[in-house]
């Protein structure tokens, strides 16, 4: 009988033993499970700063870039207000330190001395007197012109231009 209580107390030691060592396996797989999302999290993190800091220097650029072409358009230099054209002959709408506009293409020479060289989709180059060759800045702001009273439509029947009203006032027609 002392070698069946024997067994038997071996038996449930050993069954003890797994219960026990089957309750770290899965505390120990709960825990790495657990590490393994903070390591994907973490890694989400830093590939979004990474996007983040990219964004910022093409910003970075893109800001020093537009600097200098702001800084190359010298005072009293046209600006440009528009480029048209089909092809290779394209002309340009550039707007005189006056704030007159003209219609200028390659050869043509402005009021102020200067000579354009080169009318591009998205440049034109002149020439100062001095033989000194410039890029000419594209303005900041669209062209006033008093003559339209609002762009996109034409006063008509139903699109007539409306008064402007003091602030508070009911918009809208009479009835």
């Amino acid at each position: 009988m002392r070698n069946k209580l024997k067994c038997f107390a071996l038996i449930v030691g050993i069954g003890c033993a797994s219960v026990s060592s089957a309750e770290t396996i899965s505390d120990s797989l709960t825990r790495i499970e657990s590490e393994t999302l903070v390591l994907k999290a973490r890694e989400k993190q830093l590939e979004a700063q990474s996007n983040i800091l990219a964004r910022q220097s093409e910003i970075a650029v893109k800001q020093a870039v537009s600097d200098i072409l702001s800084q190359s358009s010298v005072s009293g230099n046209p600006v440009i207000r528009a480029i048209e054209g089909i092809g290779r002959v394209l002309h340009a709408t550039l707007q005189l330190h006056s704030g007159a506009l003209v219609e200028v293409k390659a050869g043509d020479i402005l009021p102020n001395g200067m000579r354009i060289i080169s009318v591009r989709p998205n440049e034109v180059i002149a020439e100062t007197t001095k033989k000194q060759r410039v890029r000419l800045a594209a303005a900041s702001t669209p062209p006033v012109n008093a003559n339209v009273p609002y762009a996109g439509a034409f006063p008509g029947p139903g699109n007539a231009p409306q008064p402007m009203l003091p602030p508070g006032l009911p918009m809208g027609r009479p009835q």
